[in-house]
């Protein structure tokens, strides 16, 4: 089976996703409070390189552990599911095929445990 990275278009694909996903979620007033004043541009090319190395692509990443860099956050699980949610939206419809997306989902559920830190069923408040 070809790895996620392959499946989502490789870099030209990674950066497409990463680019709709993050238009998305600014546009969301639910999950756009976590992103008021961070350098987009930077983010953006961090999640390329962590999804990339996450997917079976380029190991390129060399940033912080999931769960050093979502520390203090206070990110809930409804808003967990609303981020992933919304990156699988965008890879559906960006054409990547079913079963890579649901491959995604089931990474980035047992990631769960380092990004969500806030007990509630809240989205926008912490």
């Amino acid at each position: 089976m070809p790895e996620i990275y392959d499946q989502v278009g490789g870099p030209d694909g990674m950066r497409a996703a990463v680019t709709v996903f993050y238009n998305r979620v600014v546009a969301d007033e639910q999950l756009s409070r976590w992103f008021d004043g961070v350098d987009l541009e930077r983010l953006r090319a961090h999640q390329r390189a962590f999804l990339a190395a996450a997917f079976g692509g380029p190991q390129l990443f060399s940033g912080r552990s999931l769960h050093d860099a979502h520390a203090g956050m206070e990110i809930t699980d409804a808003a967990f599911d609303r981020i992933v949610t919304t990156l699988l939206g965008s890879l559906a419809d960006l054409g990547v095929p079913n079963e890579a997306v649901v491959g995604v989902g089931e990474r980035l559920e047992r990631a769960r445990g380092d990004i969500v830190s806030a007990r509630g069923d809240a989205v926008g408040t912490g």
